[in-house]
């Protein structure tokens, strides 16, 4: 994706600042960025001064100043020569299948679990997409061009569709293999084996609703927990989720990679989180000292009672 150009297709629908612009991307699926906050603004900078877009400064009352961007004339045949040049080539290069390839030591189990928390993520990206279309400007085209949304939603869908069935024909081929082939290459640090149930409970504070997570034997044992909760999320519309309880010792020790995994996919889906721990729960002082360094975000916080907890999630 030509970022630039980007920007002034966005600018031909309509004028827009930069705020507006970012809102605009980070919703629709099919539009992606660094996620930089400095992208969109240099990007227009660079814009402004190749004379593609003007700008307007907009006084407020009340609130800062805002600044206008319009695509101008020689920025709209800019993006109608994009827009009719050749589109960059379907992309193959996928994670999954340098793990296939490299997985003939595994065994039959661990293949299964390996192919069935990547079906659990394409699921929750397709739901994630779907929704994120209803709710993108682009569901409010034109009448005569709304058949495009339709042929995009069906782009989309299809492509995590196809995935799902080929990740379904892996399963019947690993579902040959014995049931038990020798590992090589032991990890270091092995995860601690735990059962772990967690229980998933709606709340509603002040027209505000939030995912409350309980459970037995240690929250957030695994990275796949941070998915299931993700998915519950989604399915309730909130991106607010108050844990209760134990955390695992797997998410407590750095040096398994549970806590820095839980958390980049939190951040990656716009998940908050508080936790709220138990008086007698034991934190190691590396955990500690990251969460020290994480006090000043805005993503998860650990509180000493749900009253706090609740109120922190629900404010920020």
């Amino acid at each position: 994706m030509s970022f630039k150009h980007t920007l002034l297709g966005l600018l031909n629908l309509e004028s827009m600042s930069g705020y507006e612009i970012k809102k605009i991307i980070r919703k629709t699926p099919f539009m992606y960025w660094s996620g930089n906050n400095n992208q969109v603004y240099t990007a227009l900078a660079d814009l402004l001064a190749e004379g593609h877009v003007s700008k307007e400064v907009q006084h407020q009352d009340g609130t800062p100043s805002k600044k206008v961007y319009t695509i101008t004339e020689d920025g709209l045949e800019e993006l109608n020569g994009w827009l009719i040049s050749d589109a960059e080539a379907p992309v193959l290069r996928k994670q999954i299948l340098i793990k296939l390839a490299l997985s003939s030591h595994l065994t039959r189990d661990d293949l299964e679990s390996m192919l069935e928390s990547y079906a659990r993520l394409v699921r929750m990206e397709m739901a994630l997409a779907e929704r994120q279309l209803e709710q993108s400007g682009f569901s409010e085209l034109p009448s005569e061009r709304a058949f495009f949304l339709s042929l995009i939603r069906e782009n989309i869908v299809s492509l995590y569709s196809s995935e799902l069935v080929w990740i379904d024909k892996v399963r019947q081929a690993a579902a040959a293999l014995p049931a038990s082939t020798a590992k090589v290459g032991q990890e270091e640090n092995q995860l601690i084996e735990v059962k772990n149930e967690m229980n998933f409970a709606v709340r509603e504070k002040d027209k505000k609703k939030f995912l409350h997570v309980t459970g037995d034997g240690g929250l957030l044992n695994q990275e796949q927990d941070a998915l299931d909760i993700i998915s519950q999320c989604f399915a309730l519309e909130t991106n607010a989720v108050v844990f209760e309880g134990q955390l695992s010792e797997n998410f407590l020790q750095l040096s398994t990679g549970v806590a820095g995994a839980v958390l980049q996919k939190f951040g990656n889906y716009n998940i908050r989180a508080a936790f709220v721990l138990q008086e007698d729960q034991d934190m190691p002082l590396r955990f500690r000292e990251m969460m020290t360094e994480q006090r000043a975000g805005n993503a998860f916080k650990i509180f000493d009672s749900m009253a706090d907890a609740t109120r922190w999630i629900l404010v920020s």
